[in-house]
């Protein structure tokens, strides 16, 4: 799970600490990942997450984005195909990413579009082959994960993100989900 970022459209407040059913969002993430995965690993601030009880893996250099964190991870990890998800999407389906795992073979990448054509390259599975074109993207300062997955073998599979999915960017959109639920 990534969970770099200044959190600058959240006025400041970081959002992988606000609350979530009483506890810390990433928490509340790392929970519903605990029992589908042997190894969860977080890209972040070792000393920020230390709480968590799961390794912390810094950016290699930081200031370089999402791409940095997936890079920085993908050398820590310990298996092929690896779940990125942001630590601002408090929802995991554990089908959905069961389904894009079962349609990782021959692909590197596997990305959900969903009904309106955005991607979500920050809940994906990623297979460690593409570290190496990763780093070379970050040499050249080209930091968008678009970019990697135009490089690599990359499956867009279509999803129906209502009534699940959800993206934390800012102050309303954390509102609307925490009124959400309550409901």
């Amino acid at each position: 799970m990534l969970a770099g970022g200044r959190s600058t459209r959240m006025e400041g407040k970081d959002k992988s600490l606000l609350s979530v059913n009483g506890v810390p969002l990433i928490r509340y993430i790392t929970d519903q990942l605990r029992s589908h995965f042997g190894e969860i690993i977080i890209g972040g601030d070792p000393h920020k997450y230390s709480f968590l009880g799961y390794r912390v893996i810094p950016d290699e250099i930081e200031g370089k984005g999402p791409l940095m964190g997936l890079y920085s991870c993908l050398a820590a990890s310990g298996t092929e195909l690896n779940f990125i998800t942001a630590c601002d999407i408090p929802e995991i389906k554990p089908e959905f990413v069961e389904s894009m795992l079962m349609l990782s073979e021959g692909f590197d990448i596997v990305m959900p579009v969903n009904e309106t054509g955005e991607y979500e390259p920050l809940h994906a599975i990623y297979r460690r082959t593409v570290r190496p074109v990763a780093g070379k993207l970050l040499g050249e300062s080209r930091l968008k994960l678009s970019d990697l997955a135009g490089l690599v073998r990359t499956r867009h599979i279509r999803f129906d993100s209502r009534g699940w999915y959800h993206n934390i960017n800012n102050k309303d959109d954390y509102e609307n989900y925490e009124r959400r639920s309550y409901l």
